[in-house]
């Protein structure tokens, strides 16, 4: 599971950061900042949903 919610991170992440642009932030770091915000969310709600890893 952990696979496979780190890819559905990277890529909702990435369609993320295709639409929002932090000023005075590179890409790379943008996508980072996402990945993470992403993978906290979704960590959550697999927790409130009592999914297993």
């Amino acid at each position: 599971m952990k696979m496979n919610s780190n890819s559905i991170a990277h890529e909702l992440a990435t369609r993320l950061n295709d639409l929002i642009n932090i000023p005075l932030v590179s890409e790379e770091n943008e996508q980072v900042f996402f990945e993470l915000i992403i993978a906290i969310l979704l960590q959550l709600l697999f927790d409130s949903l009592d999914i297993s890893n």
